[in-house]
């Protein structure tokens, strides 16, 4: 009985950090609330869970847990103030939610069910999207859909909800075996289909568009015969032509990157100020500059906003005000907090995960590696991982992902209890 009580406990707090994180960031953080005290209770009381906390784990924990700790030990030379701080280890701590949801994960049945649960709360927040567009009621939405970053969005931005429809895309696709039989025909195909519209179709944001076109070109490479993969790399375009035909504003979109850039190039400082190209290749280049003040230390946990801030007045853009941003890229906020051996920190941890999905099924390797890649992308252009809510929904999605790749089937029975 016990035994019953603690798997459920485990699988209750899992499925609701699932479903969360496609609702509001207060609910999230109430959902991960209670994973933590889940992993406590667990770790006090059972003794199998202690044992895999100092046996043998997947190589990417043990890389999280150094990469939190060299945050904390880099509040001691950081120039941030005591808020920036607290607000930079609270949102590089989204990683920590990878190892929770993964030890809380007894076995394959159980990371089915959560991701179940989270399939189901995309479903809702896609539907609130298209609800949103056909003019129907949402009463449970948010987000100002009037205004242009929040747009057709039911809780956060364009930006965010891009990029979590193209990663749940994948995710369908890769596990469809973890949807029922009887339904599973329909709900694929479907849930695919309302979400790369609402993706290409109703969404402005470039990076889902980009990390979308990605994710579908990696699936088409994988489901081809491996004589024919070659014409695997041919999908972009045929994809792009599909986009350009039924949502011409998507590539429109991106090919304002180029007038964006042009604008930067010829040094219109007014323009670049105000364009998203202009603005992200302004972060980009103060960062480099931050970089190569503190190579090898950096400047500590939260300490992007005061390096930028520093050296804003040489470059004398109009209208300049001190940022409490990032650089719109997690390499180089790692690289600026924690210098050149930060940023092989990063690397590290995805290069661990990668290998990590080298014993799993193929469908289940594939649905890590889907989320890997869309977390790498993303980070080319946004942080990520450290933003509020999009950060959430990467790192519980590769936890789920991983778990059942990694986890052993429930037929293999219960572990001993020590």
């Amino acid at each position: 009985m016990t035994a019953l009580v603690e798997g459920k406990f485990r699988l209750v707090a899992v499925c609701a950090l699932a479903f969360a994180v496609s609702l509001p960031i207060a609910v999230i953080n109430l959902a991960k609330l209670g994973v933590v005290c889940a992993f406590v209770w667990l770790v006090a009381t059972d003794g199998v869970v202690r044992q895999k906390l100092v046996g043998r784990q997947p190589d990417f924990i043990p890389l999280i847990y150094l990469a939190m700790v060299t945050f904390l030990v880099s509040v001691l030379w950081s120039s941030a103030s005591g808020a920036a701080i607290g607000k930079s280890l609270a949102q590089h701590g989204n990683l920590l939610v990878i190892p929770l949801v993964f030890f809380l994960q007894r076995n394959r049945r159980d990371a089915a069910i959560a991701l179940q649960v989270f399939m189901l709360g995309q479903m809702v927040l896609v539907l609130g999207t298209w609800g949103l567009y056909l003019n129907l009621p949402v009463p449970w939405a948010q987000a100002a859909s009037e205004g242009i970053s929040t747009r057709y969005a039911v809780f956060s931005s364009y930006l965010d909800q891009s990029i979590m429809g193209a990663v749940f895309a994948a995710l369908v696709w890769h596990l469809r075996e973890v949807i029922p039989g009887p339904i599973r025909r329909f709900v694929v195909p479907l849930s695919i289909g309302l979400v790369l519209g609402a993706v290409f179709g109703l969404f402005i944001g470039r990076t889902g568009y980009v990390v979308a076109l990605v994710l579908v070109t990696a699936s088409v490479f994988w489901e081809m015969p491996a004589r024919w993969r070659w014409a695997g790399f041919s999908a972009p375009v045929f994809i792009g032509l599909v986009v350009w035909l039924a949502a011409p504003q998507a590539l429109d979109r991106l090919w304002l990157v180029k007038t964006e850039i042009a604008a930067v190039a010829q040094n219109s400082a007014p323009v670049a100020a105000e364009t998203s190209s202009g603005i992200r290749l302004q972060f980009w280049k103060n960062s480099l500059m931050a970089l190569q003040k503190s190579p090898w230390t950096g400047h500590g946990a939260g300490s992007w906003s005061s390096q930028y801030d520093a050296l804003q007045p040489g470059f004398g853009l109009p209208g300049y005000v001190p940022t409490v941003g990032n650089p719109h890229q997690e390499y180089l906020l790692w690289a600026v907090e924690l210098g050149l051996p930060g940023l092989a920190l990063l690397l590290a941890i995805g290069f661990a995960t990668w290998r990590a999905c080298r014993p799993m099924e193929p469908q289940a390797r594939r649905a890590v590696q889907s989320v890997l890649i869309a977390i790498a992308v993303a980070g080319l252009f946004n942080c990520a991982l450290f933003d509020a809510l999009i950060g959430d929904f990467l790192c519980v999605s590769l936890a789920l992902a991983l778990g059942f790749g990694l986890l052993p089937p429930a037929s293999a029975g219960p572990v001993a209890r020590s």
